[in-house]
């Protein structure tokens, strides 16, 4: 027995060392690393990374690429003087792989997102997860993204457990909005919840535009919107009116119980104006809420109790950073099913009568410390609108039950274009902001945390050497044979 794994380690050992086998992984992983190249100049990085740099075929070439250059690098034992550049290029190679291997498993490559005063301390990577809850027990299912291509030929994932199956996939998305009156009383085991919903268009200077929204108060996340300066709610007669924000203007569309409708309207100096809205054959309806800003609210149409049917298609404009969505359905109950975009979520009752929330997100990795947004500064070229530079000024929260007093008190840093902040092992670059009327309030930073960078860079610096020393001691050689 022990013959036999002896000539068998022996066999694999003279084929590790073989000059065919180096070819044949050289040129598997130029043609793989070709290929990537070329899906991401057609496509995108994701589909790169999906059919290529992430895949599995990828990574054994790699690992047969690192046992190549260990196996050749013992071959030569007992080493000389002689060796050692070709032993420096070699643990150069190796480092660069156990380095790049690292950063894979424990790296941290997202984005934060910070409103100005907002404490913050989730990065939001670039990969999907399913979150279930059902009573106290959440849990984390991991849901990848996938080109198109590949999700067409979906064949559906379960979730028996908690009694929900993903049908289909749409890659690159945009929501299709469309709110349609109750036909069939609630089903207490639907995901679908009912509400009020208005659909209107805002005209006027200071949006920019006309944005046409919908405003539904099934779900809190489409009850409100913020446009600007002003907020556009919609809430039941029996709700209690939500407080208004100093210096905000507010218009509230209140649906009644016998399926009237009326608007409440605060100017951001507290002054008020309320009235009827009736929709005669279907006409919009233009309402003057009293601002001093030249805002117009158009009423487009009402349904007292509408249902969210809203669709997820393939987006018209390819993507360089495209936004997935997922279309469920509940085991047992194929009628009840809807969509769900990225950071969505929905609640219902399974058959057993267990209230089951399901929400499709980012993961978010929680770092050690937080980060505290004190003013972002947006400069603009001179006499236009457009952006020169932005930066954020930031401060490092490394506990987060502070007060306002001792948050104010904290170091301010600047992150700015080529100049990041570097908070422990931790690198944060300004990478884009979301534009607010009348200021900047939203920043986005990338977020880099890279445990394999030191052998990354230590790999390339003995690659490098050894490469020259190596070059140099075979140019001395030919001069010495040449005098000879």
């Amino acid at each position: 027995m022990s013959n036999l794994i002896l000539k068998i380690f022996h066999k694999l050992w003279s084929i590790l060392i073989s000059l065919k086998f180096a070819v044949m992984v050289m040129v598997a992983l130029t043609l793989s690393l070709i290929t990537a190249t070329l899906m991401e100049s057609y496509y995108d990085t994701r589909t790169a990374q999906y059919f290529v740099y992430r895949s599995t075929w990828f990574f054994t070439i790699l690992a047969l690429f690192g046992a190549l250059i260990l196996a050749v690098a013992i071959s030569r034992w007992p080493w000389k003087k002689k060796h050692i550049p070709f032993l420096m290029a070699h643990a150069g190679i190796l480092m660069i792989l156990g380095g790049s291997w690292l950063t894979y498993v424990n790296g941290i490559d997202g984005s934060v997102k910070l409103a100005e005063g907002d404490v913050n301390s989730a990065v939001e990577m670039d990969q999907q997860v399913l979150v279930f809850k059902k009573g106290e027990q959440v849990n984390s299912v991991s849901f990848p993204w996938m080109p198109q291509s590949v999700a067409d030929r979906f064949a559906g994932a379960a979730y028996p457990e908690y009694g929900v199956k993903v049908e289909k996939i749409v890659s690159d998305s945009m929501p299709n909005f469309r709110f349609a009156p109750q036909v069939t009383p609630s089903d207490p085991h639907s995901p679908d919840k009912t509400g009020a919903a208005v659909q209107i268009k805002i005209l006027g200077a200071p949006m920019g535009g006309a944005p046409e929204i919908w405003l539904w108060n099934g779900d809190v996340a489409w009850s409100t919107q913020k446009l600007g300066p002003a907020r556009f709610l919609i809430r039941n007669e029996k709700d209690e009116m939500p407080p208004v924000e100093t210096g905000e203007a507010r218009f509230d569309f209140v649906a009644g119980k016998n399926g009237e409708l009326r608007f409440e309207a605060v100017s951001p100096r507290g002054e008020k104006r309320a009235g009827k809205i009736i929709l005669k054959d279907g006409e919009p309806q233009t309402i003057n809420p009293g601002w001093r800003m030249p805002i117009q609210v158009m009423v487009k149409s009402f349904i007292p109790i509408a249902t969210n049917q809203t669709e997820y298609v393939t987006s018209a404009s390819h993507s360089e950073s495209p936004v997935p969505a997922i279309y469920i359905s509940l085991l047992g109950n194929s009628s009840s099913h809807l969509w769900l975009g990225l950071g969505d979520r929905a609640e219902f009752t399974n058959q057993a009568g267990e209230q089951i929330s399901i929400g499709y997100f980012q993961k978010r990795v929680i770092l050690p410390f937080a980060l505290r947004l004190k003013e972002f500064i947006l400069k603009h070229d001179p006499g236009t609108m457009d952006p020169a530079s932005y930066a954020s000024e930031v401060q490092v929260v490394d506990g987060f039950a502070k007060d306002e007093a001792a948050l104010n008190a904290l170091p301010v840093h600047t992150i700015q274009m080529n100049e990041p902040l570097k908070v422990d092992h931790y690198t944060f670059y300004q990478a884009s902001y979301i534009p607010d009327f009348p200021r900047i309030t939203t920043t986005i930073l990338s977020v880099n945390y890279d445990p394999g960078r030191w052998l990354k860079y230590s790999g390339s610096l003995l690659l490098v050497l050894g490469a020259i020393l190596l070059y140099l001691s075979r140019m001395t050689k030919k001069k010495v044979v040449q005098t000879v």
